[in-house]
């Protein structure tokens, strides 16, 4: 099977959405309440020092940029939303070539082959197919896709 396709903006939000959901994103979670608990303690120490100097002035306003960003990243639709543009998607063409064996994506800048044995995480949800493998997501919009592609692809990487 062989199809063209690009990443849009909606399709990135979903399936990182959805690596989140199947545990690929507990990660993120963790990562932000760490940098909530360091902000509180910055916060605890200045208030505990708190005198005109600029030191606790400093902590303080560190801890609470650290709290506010972290507590920012775990509204997961408007983060994921906000880092699409940094993840240099937008625009790019991508060709997919899918067998029974493996698949093979193709890009202008790089490729990746991929044994079906190799995909650590797949799920599905109303706009994508996701599949990642050793670091890699791999984003399939189901608006590039057939319904006869669509099942062959689930049998292929074992979503049936």
């Amino acid at each position: 099977m062989h199809f063209e396709y690009e990443i849009k903006a909606d399709q990135f939000v979903a399936s990182q959405l959805l690596y989140y959901k199947l545990g690929g994103g507990r990660k993120h979670r963790e990562r932000a309440f760490q940098w909530i608990l360091a902000g509180v303690i910055l916060v605890a120490i200045a208030w505990s020092e708190w005198s005109l100097n600029w030191t606790p002035i400093l902590l303080a306003l560190i801890g609470i940029w650290w709290i506010c960003s972290a507590g920012k990243s775990l509204f997961l639709t408007r983060y994921y939303r906000r880092e699409y543009p940094k993840s240099d998607l937008a625009g790019k063409r991508f060709m997919a070539d899918v067998g029974e064996e493996d698949f093979e994506v193709t890009g202008d800048e790089c490729s990746w082959r991929v044994r079906w044995a190799g995909v650590r995480l797949k799920g599905e949800n109303e706009q994508v197919f996701m599949l990642q493998s050793y670091g890699t997501l791999f984003i399939f919009g189901k608006e590039y896709l057939s319904t006869e592609q669509q099942e062959d692809l689930r049998r292929l990487s074992g979503l049936t």
